[in-house]
């Protein structure tokens, strides 16, 4: 049995065939302009859902990346402001094992004793160091001025308060890690007695005695001893954090590699593709123009 195709039929074919060459075609010249075969979920639902899983990875990822660099830019300069103490620690204790010595005389302990003035002002004010307007040794607090001076009538400095907190700053580098930028006042110039310890060397001195200072020197060789020991720990943690941005580098270089491998197009392929789907459009208007132009009077 022969079946009957109306003309009706047979035009709404030719015309659905040709938009449909016509999609075709659009959406190769896009592929090919853009330089990607997936623009947009609908052209491959899977692939577009892994594109944008590995977008989004990349995206952490550089997070990350930026806290690791600024992790590491806050531990250096801690480190250098810590160098500094230590620096100026040194040249307190050889100061100190001077005015100890039996051969320094009283007006000797007095000028050393105006030195370590100056020394413990310039501590103070490595303590009360700032970086990007905030107070690196504040713990939490960073607008707060962790360390304050209690002066006496000469406006030397006889006793620091500490107004920061002992709370940690931390970042995460990581799924799950973090890793702690900061170090508190308390532990890097309190807990160790650094302070009270040099004031009462100082004082010591001042009044032509030795004997109060000796009896600081071992409290003072600690606190260098904890001075030097929060510099190696934030030079640790920042040899630490260069692993992991090398780390974090390599993986985002890998999916990088995959993102493109799933995204990017084919170029010489694609424009393959483009001149069958020209052939073929051109094919479909032809057809449809030999149709189209059929009328009842060619079966009269």
């Amino acid at each position: 049995m022969t079946t009957r195709v109306n003309l009706e039929t047979i035009i709404n074919s030719t015309i659905f065939n040709v938009q449909r060459s016509t999609s075709k075609l659009s959406k190769l010249q896009e592929q090919i302009s853009t330089g990607k075969k997936i623009n947009r979920p609908s052209d491959a639902p899977a692939g577009a859902r892994r594109i944008l899983n590995i977008r989004s990875e990349v995206f952490r990822l550089d997070q990350y990346a930026s806290n690791v660099q600024s992790a590491t830019q806050s531990l250096n300069f801690n480190s250098s402001t810590l160098q500094n103490t230590a620096n100026i620690l040194q040249r307190i204790q050889e100061l100190t094992m001077q005015g100890v010595n039996d051969t320094t005389d009283s007006d000797g302990r007095k000028i050393i004793a105006i030195e370590i003035n100056q020394l413990v002002e310039s501590i103070l004010q490595s303590a009360n160091t700032k970086r990007s307007g905030r107070y690196i040794f504040a713990g939490t607090k960073t607008k707060t001025v962790p360390f304050v001076a209690t002066r006496n009538s000469n406006g030397e400095i006889s006793a620091i308060t500490y107004k920061g907190n002992r709370e940690k700053i931390e970042h995460p580098v990581g799924p799950g890690t973090t890793v702690q930028v900061n170090q508190t006042g308390n532990e890097v110039f309190i807990s160790n007695k650094l302070f009270s310890s040099i004031i009462n060397i100082r004082d010591s001195f001042a009044s032509g005695s030795a004997v109060s200072a000796q009896n600081e020197l071992d409290n003072l060789g600690n606190a260098h001893n904890s001075v030097l020991n929060s510099m190696a720990k934030a030079g640790s943690v920042a040899n630490t954090l260069e692993l992991t941005g090398n780390r974090i580098t390599d993986t985002k270089l890998t999916l990088n590699e995959i993102l493109a491998s799933t995204e990017s197009a084919d170029i010489t392929e694609l424009v393959l593709r483009l001149k069958e789907q020209e052939f073929i459009f051109q094919a479909s208007l032809a057809s449809g123009s030999i149709i189209l132009n059929i009328s009842i009077l060619d079966y009269l």
